[in-house]
Order: structure tokens, then sequence, then C-alpha cells
């Protein structure tokens, strides 16, 4: 990796992570042309003068130039790390001018393509169904599997190596690189699909006879196999090392890639582009065909990557198939197809043939043929049925045994959800109906009565939705002093970053003399969306920050920040940490240091990147609360589906329930079932984020903001109705009463009446 000084400061955490992995960084001073390069220790610490990783950050410059004298020596921690030694920068060659000699007539390239067919041969993927549509996997290049956790994405991968090395006519060497997935685990889901013996007995030693048997009779087959395996946890270069030892190599697999950083892991977070680019250096030189499994379905970082091919793999609704998605760089989706999953042996099938069509006739959907390589995808092979309409009330009984298919009548929002939320949407709507009888139809006195027992009611309902769950949120571990309220009345030291901000003078003068009118639009459940945010779910710990010497931001980990905030340049846009105007200094949550992350990336650039100077941090997820959403969700949908007064009863219940919970569930003498002070800031400050981002999208979309208040008011001129996002045919902003919509609550028209000074009139 070769940076310039001021790239290496903007990105010294990225720097320091690099290096950890054993990547050499070369700093230039393109003024000097002085360069230096940084390795990590590995052998007896030469002698030299010793640099902080502070210091050196901050005088680089100086750094440089005294390396070219005699090494230095770069600490972390005060642990030598590093060692800076002088490196000669290559002069850039002239381009040669480009001349008509170069030029080759089409049928010289042909000639060149044909003599060069048997050589760029295809090798299989091993499902047949993928390879006609896809044309296998290509010598000389990088294909990446794309698949969200939990999906089955290391089965294709797995399939490939099996396809290739126990070919009985032509087996084709192979390297298997496992990372993030122990040796041991990968072996065994390779015997168990080769046996084949079911993968959950065989890791559990529970085999029964005839399946050890099975075993012992590919064991021969499995020996003489042409599949080596690199040692676990390898880093990009050293598959590329042992990949030249094995000869007539052909296929190349790594499993996997992780999105977030994890400790002792090359491929993982910020190095996996460059690792990448390694593999696809090894997938040209060596003449192989690379395929690499990443952990995360993300867009944004499978651009990134960069891979000739990617195969995106999802598992539908029902969980039997999965469908791989073939795109290509440069050309987009290029085509689709659905194949039977076999998860007790960890393989992929290849769909039944189709029947023959010589006299048309309709089948049913769960026995149409998948897509063929002529037709591509088929959405109607798989297609969900359409959506009942919703019933003027709520069925009286949701359950989890609804069928999927949509054959039994009922609301469309009941049929989608999993069993437990069925159940919580039941006992909520249970408890309405009990409500309004005792109250004898009187909806005032039902939702008075259950407003007093929301929070009881809401701690019910989560820990139903938490039946089965590893994490037991009731035994809450202690928490740091900046958690604990200094007094009665005063807060702890944690910022929210609650916006509360009107456009400066520059922005509301033009609006005033147009006449323009403003709508003050409310954003529906914000509180509620907020609940699915990364919550910490162990004991929070304490480490010095990037910006201080300690490791970068962790992804898979939650809690909160000590930073310096970024400088705010936008006069037309809120500033993302609020409305602080003290400087320095202070403790965010994560909701808000990833927003900051964000705005800072290559994305948007808004900002600089928050100084992350200390952290307390756990492990994390987002789940935690997320069936319990769906089910408020889905409840509250119901309610405004009908007319009547159990629907009115029901809203304001569950308005009160989500609210009340996330309002004590912090230090509150109301709710003692639940102390988690981190919760309640981070999920409060979600709410603000949620906020700022559909700000965001307003003034992409050409509206202009007049003011962003607390959790759910956004104020915009300009036809807001109409404001359709980059790239999407939906409206940014759909009008009504559900979570995905919004309310206008007043539209008005500013008044100038002095100088920053602004009155509101009414729009006739």
């Amino acid at each position: 990796m070769d940076v310039t000084l001021s790239q290496a400061r903007e990105k010294w955490s990225e720097v320091a992570e690099r290096l950890q992995y054993g990547e050499e960084i070369v700093l230039v001073n393109s003024k000097s042309r002085q360069a230096a390069v940084l390795r990590r220790l590995e052998g007896p610490e030469p002698s030299g003068p010793v640099w902080s990783s502070t210091k050196a950050r901050q005088e680089l410059g100086a750094l440089v130039a005294a390396a070219q004298q005699e090494p230095q020596i770069l600490t972390v921690g005060g642990h030598p790390t590093a060692a800076v030694f002088q490196h000669t920068v290559p002069r850039p060659e002239k381009p040669q001018p480009e001349t008509t000699a170069g030029v080759m007539e089409l049928g010289d390239v042909l000639d060149g393509l044909l003599e060069s067919a048997p050589r760029t041969e295809g090798l299989s993927t091993g499902v047949a169904a993928l390879d006609r549509i896809c044309g296998g996997l290509v010598r000389g290049s990088v294909t990446l599997v794309a698949a969200p956790p939990n999906a089955g994405g290391s089965l294709l991968p797995l399939q490939a190596a099996r396809a290739a090395a126990f070919d009985a006519a032509v087996p084709t060497p192979v390297l298997y690189a496992p990372s993030g997935v122990p040796l041991q685990v990968a072996a065994r889901r390779l015997v168990s699909a080769e046996a084949p013996v079911p993968y959950a007995q065989f890791a559990a030693g529970t085999l029964t006879p005839e399946q050890r048997q099975a075993v012992v009779g590919a064991e021969g087959r499995l020996r003489a196999a042409p599949l080596s395996f690199t040692r676990p946890e390898p880093t990009a270069q050293a598959i590329a090392e042992e990949a030249a030892r094995i000869e007539g190599l052909g296929l190349v697999v790594v499993d996997r890639l992780q999105h977030a950083r994890a400790d002792h892991a090359p491929l993982s977070g910020r190095a996996l582009p460059t690792a990448v680019r390694t593999l696809a250096r090894l997938a040209a030189e060596q003449h192989v065909a690379v395929m690499a499994l990443v952990d995360s379905d993300d867009a944004q970082l499978v651009d990134q990557l960069d891979a000739d091919r990617v195969f995106h793999l999802t598992r539908p609704q029902d969980g039997g198939t999965a469908r791989i998605t073939v795109s290509a760089r440069d050309l987009g989706t290029l085509a689709a197809v659905e194949v039977p999953l076999d998860m007790t042996h960890l393989r992929l099938l290849d769909p039944p043939s189709p029947a023959p069509t010589t006299v048309p006739s309709p089948a049913p959907a769960s026995a149409a043929p998948p897509a063929s390589a002529t037709e591509g995808p088929r959405t109607a092979d798989h297609a969900v049925p359409p959506p009942a309409r919703r019933p003027a009330r709520p069925a009286p009984q949701p359950t989890a045994t609804t069928p999927r298919d949509g054959a039994a009548a009922g609301p469309a929002v009941v049929r989608r959800s999993s069993g437990t939320v069925a159940e919580l949407v039941e006992r909520i709507e249970s408890r309405v109906r009990a409500a309004l009888a005792e109250a004898q139809g009187e909806v005032a006195e039902a939702v008075a009565q259950l407003q007093k027992t929301a929070i009881p009611d809401a701690m019910d309902l989560l820990e139903q939705s938490r039946a089965g769950g590893r994490y037991d949120f009731r035994n809450y571990p202690d928490l740091p002093d900046i958690l604990r309220k200094r007094g009665r009345q005063e807060a702890d030291d944690i910022w929210e970053a609650r916006p509360r901000w009107t456009a400066p003078p520059q922005v509301l003068d033009p609006l005033a003399d147009q006449q323009a009118p403003v709508t003050a639009l409310d954003i529906n459940g914000a509180y509620l969306s907020a609940l699915k945010a990364h919550l910490p779910i162990g004991q929070l710990e304490h480490h010095l920050g990037p910006d201080e010497g300690g490791p970068a931001h962790d992804p898979k980990r939650s809690g909160v920040h000590l930073v310096t905030p970024p400088a705010w340049d936008h006069p037309d846009l809120p500033n993302p940490i609020g409305d602080r105007e003290e400087p320095g200094r202070i403790w965010i949550t994560e909701s808000t240091l990833r927003l900051l992350l964000r705005l800072s990336g290559p994305k948007t650039g808004l900002c600089e990147r928050p100084l992350i100077h200390e952290s307390w941090t756990s492990g994390s997820t987002e789940q935690l609360l997320e069936s319990l959403r769906r089910a408020l969700v889905e409840a509250r949908t119901r309610a405004l589906a009908t007319d009547d007064a159990a629907g009115e009863t029901a809203y304001e219940y569950i308005k009160a329930m989500y609210s009340k919970l996330v309002s004590t569930m912090g230090e509150s003498n109301y709710n003692r079932d639940l102390y988690r002070q981190d919760w309640m800031h981070i999920i409060r400050s979600q709410a603000f984020a949620n906020l700022w981002r559909k700000a965001w999208q307003a003034r992409q979309a050409g509206l202009t903001i007049v003011r962003m208040m607390g959790t759910d008011e956004l104020h915009l001129a300009g036809d807001w109705r109409t404001a359709r996002a980059a790239g999407k045919e939906a409206a940014l902003f759909p009008e009504g009463r559900e979570v995905t919509e919004v309310k206008p609550k007043q539209t008005y028209r500013l008044e100038k009446v002095a100088k920053g000074s602004y009155r509101e009139r009414k729009a006739e």
C-alpha cells in the first residue's frame, strides 16, 4: 500500500491495521520525494530511535526523513510493532506512443481465442443448473460468493471444491483456504457432503454403524483426492505462495472473507479489497479459478471488492432452496437460478428435470421447473401469491400454523409472520379486547387502563419474544460511571445527539421572499423503528480508541465512545451531532458514531472522520428486540386497518408500550425489571440518526430543510409528495399512518419580521 503523508495521517488507524496483518506500507513525501516503508516486526527487533504511534502520526515527515539515515521503531501501546526503513520510489516509465503497427484484425483475435480455448476451459461449480447459466468457473478470474449470514453461502465453494477434486474422470487439484472457520469444521463438512452422512450427527459423534461404514467406504476416495488445505487464517499472500507450490492447480477456494474486522483474521475488515486484488493476481499469474466466499451481501462492500463475477446466494422464505443470482463486472445481473438445498448433508442439489410440455397444462407453483440458461430467471416459477385484501377487522386468532401459500383466509400481515410474532400479536389484541369488555366499550377508559399497565405488559412481551434465546436480558451487567446519573436531577455523561435545528437566514430569507410553503411532517413510530439498533449484550469493556493507539472500530461491537466530533460546514444541513455548542470531546453512542463514520466515508464525504479516544464496548446484535419490534409494528398495522373501538384502543396501547419501554429501560423507578442505561441512549440516538437520514434524503431529492426537531419532526419546503430518492420510483415520503409513512401536521409560510427573525403564517 503506497500512501502520501496526508493520506496516511487521515487513515492512520487503517495503516496500523494493515501493518498488523503483515502488509507493507510505503509512506511517500510528495514534496521531498523521500519515501519510507513500514514493515511489521517479526524477528529480532532492530536498534534505532523509537516513535509512539501518536507522535509518528503527528510528525510523519520527520519520521520519513529520519528513516533515510537509519531504521526507526514504531510502537503501539508501548510495544514495538513495526520498523521503518528507507525506500526508493521507482520512477514511472514514460508511456510509448501508440502506432498503427499495434492494430490487430478481428481474424487474428479469433485465432488467439480459438487456440487458447482448451486451456481456458471452465471448471464446474458442482451445480449443473448453475453451470448452464454461467458456464462454470473461469480460470484466471475471481468469482465472489456473496451471502448474508446463515444463508448457507459456504455450501457453494464446498460444492465447487468437491466437483473439481473428486471428478472421477479428470480430478483437478484444489487448494482450500479456511479463514473464520476451523480447519476441522471445513474438513468435516466436506466429508459429510461426499460420503454422504448427516452433518449434525457426524459433528456430534453420533453416527449409526451404517453411517460410519459410509465414511469408511469413502475414505479411499477422500485420501486420494488432490485437495490440500492451507493453515487456518492465512493471508492472501500466503495463499498465493502455497498455490505456486501445487502442480497443475485448477481451483483455489477461500472460505471465507469476513466483512467485519476479526482479531487474528487477516482476511477481514478493511484488508479485504487488498486481499481480493492479491487473489486476482494469483488467478491471472497461475491461470487458476479462484472462488471466495464473503459473509455479507452488502452491495457497497461487494462493489469495493471488484471481483470478475459475483454469485449472490440467498434463501427464499421457505428455506428449502437457494437462489443464486449471477452478475459480472460492468454488465450487472446476467441470470438467476433456484436450486434445492440438502442441509442434512450440506449440499446443493440440481432441480428435477422439467416434465414434457407437449400438452400445455397448468402446473402448481411447487412443481414448476427452475429457470433455464436460455430463459434466465423465471419469477413466476416461485412467485409468492398476491396478498389477500386486508379485511375490515383483524382475524381474531392469528396463529403460527397459518399456511405460507396463502390458501387460508386471513390478513396478509399475519401469514408472513413467524410463530413468535403471531403469538405476540394475538396477546396484544386479546389484552385490548379484555380491556374494552371491562370498560363496557368506552375507548377512553380502556386506553387509560392499558396505559397504566403498558410497562409491565411490554416487559412480558419482551420476555416472550426472547423465549429460547441464549441471552438473558434481565441479567444486566455493571455499567461504567459515565452511564450513571451524577445526581437525582442530573444526567449522565452520554450525549444522544438530539436535534433542535432551524435553518440559518441564508436558507430562510429566499423562502420568505418567495412565500414558499413549508410543511411540517411527523415521522410515524420513530422510537418503534429505532428498536432495531446495535445493542451491546455483554459486560462493557474499556479500551483505547484507534486514535490513541487502540484497535480500529469493530462493527461487531457496540457501546459508547469518547470522540472529538468533526467540523460541520454545511449550513443547509443539521449537524448530525445535534445542537451541542460546546467544543471538545464528548461521549456518544454507537448509533451516533456509526452515522458519523458513514458521513465521513467516500460515498458521502460530508465531514472528516471523528477522532475516537476511548470506548466502552461489548459484542452486539441488532436482533435482540427484533421479534418484539415486528410484533408491535404488525399489531399497529392491524389496528390502523380497523375503523372501530378495538383499533383505536390498540393503537394508543401500542404507542404507550414502546415509548414507555424506551424511556424506562434506564435508571427509572417505573421499570425495575430492566436496567440498561446504555440501551436507552443507543435507541434514542438511533431515532435521531434515522431522522437525520430522512433529512439527508430530502436534501438529495431537491427539498429544502427548514427545521428538524426531536425524534419525529421534519419541516420541508418543496413538493415533498412527489419527491423521489435517486434511482427509485417509490415516493420518498409516502403519506399515511404506517411506520414507513409520514403525516403532514401543518403547512405555513415564513414572514420575515426582523433580521434573522421569522413568523409562521398559516398557508391558505
